[in-house]
């Protein structure tokens, strides 16, 4: 049988005093509230009463102890004064409480959920704010009450326990006012300016409560306000950080809040159902500053359900919750407006905790400085606790096709974690409008690539103590596109190396090229190359091995070499063998020429702070002669009447030559010299008598290449994409 309610507690209560008045004892009085009070479920009852009047009462001491299904309860009150006219009395309903030493010791019990009453019982706690109004109707009778001095003991009471506190409250046509003040001070602030927590109204259907200042009521750290209904609680609240961590200082320091503007927003709990708590949070805030971290227009959503079993120990995020923002930043990495769905569970015990969920975003813009990376469609499985965090999952390149899984891990005892990332689909270039500077806008490189495939590959690990390590693989098959004017195709390489701490290649890689358009084009161009650390600096240095490839008809190659990123000159050197004389012709753009023969040459190659200079390069051919016929329509008149200039033409009508070198050099400008000379014979002049003929030419290389692409478009032999692109570029 369950006891009676508390309200039965208080006429228990009048009776008691109305008796003692009568029997004009106090002991009989005392007997009867102790057996009373006894009778209800509270043990060790005592009560030592000084005095009973018509209007007056004073108990020196009255104290109780009461099980619950989660603890102990212990109350101590002495020096207790109570005013009251018979009226009141007999309505249940008395003036004045005046407690001078107010003592609650609340000690939890070791009990397991199994233990524990169940739905309807359990839920009564948890209904803590609703109950209140019913304890208006059922429990309050002091028209005005006041605790001087109040203490709480016991690890429930947490930060709040052995603190001194003082209450001062009135209760007027069924609605309380209070003010609980905190009387410690922390000597940031005036003893006189004590903290409080104020109820500026509670009644059967609102509770409207404030943290305050004594001397400033104007400043309101927090405040809530609740519409209490009998199966559900719906509020709002508002919060000033900076205020309320200055309110909390003697009870808690809390610094992480420091940065955040005023938060606002809404709560809302219905306790309709037996077997569940269905709650909605809301919060949102302007401004959200940590450090390095900021966000701008933070709002969170969280529909949560509890068990009204151990609510606190399992709760369910529901679909429909989320975290968005205007943007996040971090030093020069930024969010633009992001959306983030949440779900899972939040359970935990004996002092810990682990949450098992996913996270979804459908569209993320991240931003480096003034550059833009779309992602979309990111999904991630989340798995944390206070030991460990784990998450994996997927997301997509938002302009050009890709999917990368991803998954990562960190050890909060240890510090350490991972994270992978792996392709799923590689980014696809082949559709007509798809090219790799879609994924960053603007894109800030000199080279795009138009067609083939990409995989990215990246793999991260940082511990306490240790660099971060970030490894990194790039598998190109099959690409075109440019790097400046330099139009290519068929680029193919597998390479894996290593970004942080320092960066340098895992292994030697294999390049291999197909097609290369710079106005002429070379073709087969393959290579192996590797990064390495170098000791002239942090940068890395380019070692490049067995450079070969075909132009002209003939072959070019290279030493091995090494290309110093630290250094403000290197040098290299190209060999060329069996190059098609004719095919160089060609590129001049020359009328009424026809040339024979095969050249061999060395082209020093010096790059520097200025640009590419070729010094002294050699072409030369010793072996296998050759001829020159030039013999133009017209247009020579002028330079016959130059004798040696007259026979330098009638020389090269038909050229037979046996030697052919030339000297080469070039300037970053562009500016090609070549002083060339020959030794042969000719018919037009004598069949037997040598001629030796000096001829220097100058020219921009550069202006003639491009003039030529102009002209004659891409080299056929180029991915049919990349020339598409190329020619619409070149008309816009």
């Amino acid at each position: 049988m369950q006891p009676p309610k508390l309200r039965h507690l208080s006429l228990f209560l009048i009776i008691a005093l109305f008796l003692g008045i009568w029997a004009g004892r106090a002991q009989l009085s005392e007997l009867i509230i102790s057996s009373t009070m006894q009778r209800l479920g509270l043990n060790k009852v005592t009560t030592d009463i000084n005095h009973l009047g018509l209007d007056q009462s004073h108990i020196s001491r009255f104290g109780f102890t009461l099980a619950t299904d989660t603890g102990l309860l212990k109350l101590e009150a002495h020096d207790i004064s109570m005013s009251y006219t018979l009226e009141q009395l007999a309505q249940g309903r008395a003036d004045k409480l005046a407690i001078n030493t107010l003592e609650l010791n609340y000690q939890g019990s070791n009990k397991t959920s199994e233990d524990r009453r169940t739905v309807r019982e359990a839920l009564e706690p948890l209904k803590i704010i609703a109950a209140l109004r019913h304890a208006l109707r059922e429990y309050v009778i002091f028209n005005t009450f006041s605790a001087e001095h109040i203490t709480l003991h016991g690890d429930s009471f947490g930060t709040l326990q052995a603190k001194p506190l003082r209450l001062n409250g009135a209760n007027n046509d069924a609605s309380i006012y209070a003010e609980l003040t905190l009387l410690d001070q922390s000597s940031s602030t005036k003893q006189d300016n004590l903290r409080q927590l104020v109820i500026t109204r509670l009644s059967q259907d609102s509770l409207i409560a404030e943290l305050r200042f004594s001397t400033t009521p104007g400043t309101v750290p927090a405040k809530l306000e609740f519409n209490i209904h009998d199966t559900d609680i719906q509020g709002n609240y508002d919060i000033n950080p900076q205020q309320l961590k200055n309110w909390l200082q003697p009870i808690a320091n809390i610094n992480n809040i420091i940065g955040i503007k005023n938060v606002s927003g809404t709560l809302s709990s219905s306790f309709e159902s037996n077997d569940v708590i269905v709650s909605t949070i809301t919060a949102k805030s302007d401004k959200y500053s940590a450090g390095k971290y900021n966000a701008d227009n933070i709002v969170v959503k969280l529909k949560l359900e509890n068990p009204t079993i151990n609510p606190f120990q399992h709760i369910n995020i529901q679909n429909d919750s989320y975290i968005k923002a205007k943007s996040f930043s971090y030093e020069n990495f930024s969010l633009g407006k992001t959306l983030i769905n949440m779900v899972g569970d939040l359970s935990s015990s004996a002092g810990t905790w682990l949450f098992t969920g996913g996270a979804s975003i459908k569209k993320l813009t991240l931003k480096y400085g003034s550059q833009v990376l779309q992602l979309e469609d990111i999904a991630t499985r989340l798995s944390s606790s206070s030991d460990k965090l784990e998450a994996d999952g997927n997301f997509s390149t938002a302009k050009v096709p890709a999917q990368f899984s991803f998954a990562l891990v960190h050890d909060f005892n240890k510090t350490f974690g991972s994270l992978s990332i792996k392709p799923l689909k590689p980014l696809d270039l082949n559709t007509e409008n798809n090219k790799l500077s879609l994924l960053l806008t603007p894109w800030p490189y000199p080279f795009d690539l138009l067609s083939g495939s990409i995989k990215l590959t990246a793999d991260a690990t940082w511990s306490q103590g240790n660099d971060f390590s970030l490894t990194s693989r790039i598998n190109l098959d099959n690409a075109g596109g440019h790097y400046g004017e330099l139009v290519f195709s068929g680029l193919s390489f597998d390479h894996a190396f290593e970004i942080l701490p320092k960066i340098h290649s895992i292994q030697t890689s294999k390049i291999n090229l197909k097609q290369l358009d710079s106005g002429v084009t070379a073709s087969n161009i393959s290579t192996s190359l590797m990064l390495e650390t170098a000791e002239t600096g942090a940068l890395p240095q380019l070692v490049i091995q067995g450079l070969h490839g075909e132009i002209f008809d003939g072959t070019f190659s290279a030493d091995n070499f090494v290309f110093d990123f630290n250094r403000s000159n290197n040098s290299f050197k190209i060999k060329t063998t069996d190059i098609d004389l004719a095919k160089i012709v060609e590129t001049q753009q020359l009328e009424d020429i026809v040339v024979t023969g095969r050249i061999d040459g060395t082209i020093p190659v010096e790059i520097n702070d200025q640009g590419i200079f070729i010094q002294h390069g050699a072409f030369v051919n010793d072996i296998r002669a050759g001829t020159i016929r030039y013999n133009p329509a017209a247009g020579t008149d002028q330079l016959k009447q130059n004798p040696i200039t007259g026979i330098a033409l009638d020389a090269l009508k038909d050229f037979r030559y046996t030697h052919l070198s030339a000297d080469v050099n070039f300037t970053p400008e562009g500016m090609l010299t070549i002083n060339l000379q020959l030794k042969g014979t000719s018919p037009e002049l004598d069949t037997k008598r040598p001629v030796h003929l000096n001829i220097n030419t100058e020219q921009n290389l550069l202006s003639l290449l491009k003039s030529l692409r102009y002209a004659q478009g891409v080299s056929e032999s180029i991915d049919q994409k990349v020339r598409r692109q190329y020619e619409k570029n070149k008309k816009q």
